[in-house]
């Protein structure tokens, strides 16, 4: 009985310093680092973040994609993540491991999991990342060690609900410099009702013949330039 109560105690101590959240959203168009993801048509999205007061934190999150570009697939993308996020000297330091995953998904017997690191620096509405992968990227073959680099702003105007969004990212194919591109966005974001509401316009550049082919789908361009209007609640 008495071990009981203390195995009792130490998890309601853990649980009192960590945090556990869920989030549900839709988005007009899913697009991952310039790219539709869902043929440039509507998705939904959520998933559930633990994070400990010691800054060890570990996630999963979903969105439907395009079973067409995700081919033999569900139409799920499904992504586990863990890292550990610190303030030193002002700075918030992030580093982790990202884990994209496409349920029977595959091509040429190849699926399109993807497993990255990263390490990342903070200051205030300021951040800057790298991403890299630990095998082929999204079932490109002879891609292991793909990097993807990106900086962020989220600027809350004073005085309001209102954040003004801008992010730059540059993907550099490993062994393949014609898949190379950069992607831009950039956008309002209002909290409303306990729900963030954004709106975004997304822009790629630098895009070659390689990459536009690898990225058009039954005609559609998976690339183009294009106004995202996104809803999501944390709970």
């Amino acid at each position: 009985m008495k071990k009981s109560l203390l195995i009792l105690a130490l998890l309601s101590a853990g649980l009192v310093q960590a945090q556990v959240t869920t989030n549900l959203g839709a988005t007009s168009d899913y697009r991952f680092r310039g790219i539709s993801q869902t043929q440039n048509a509507a998705a939904i999205q959520g998933g559930i973040d633990y994070a400990h007061k010691s800054g060890v934190y570990i996630g999963n999150w979903n969105s439907s994609v395009s079973s067409q570009l995700y081919t033999n697939g569900s139409g799920l993308e499904s992504d586990l993540y863990a890292g550990y996020k610190k303030e030193v000297a002002g700075l918030t330091l992030d580093v982790g491991s990202y884990n994209y995953f496409y349920p029977r998904a595959s091509v040429a017997k190849t699926n399109y999991d993807t497993k990255e690191v990263y390490a990342g620096v903070a200051k205030g509405p300021v951040s800057v990342k790298v991403s890299q992968s630990l095998g082929d990227y999204f079932a490109t073959s002879n891609s292991r060690g793909t990097r993807y680099f990106q900086a962020d702003v989220t600027y809350p105007v004073a005085g309001t609900k209102v954040s003004v969004l801008a992010h730059a990212g540059k993907t550099d194919v490993a062994n393949s410099t014609n898949s190379d591109y950069t992607d831009y966005n950039f956008g309002l974001g209002y909290n409303i009702a306990g729900f963030d509401v954004t709106a975004k316009y997304y822009a790629n550049t630098n895009k070659t013949s390689t990459f536009q082919t690898a990225n058009t789908l039954n005609g559609q361009k998976l690339y183009k330039n294009a106004a995202v209007l996104s809803v999501s609640k944390t709970f």
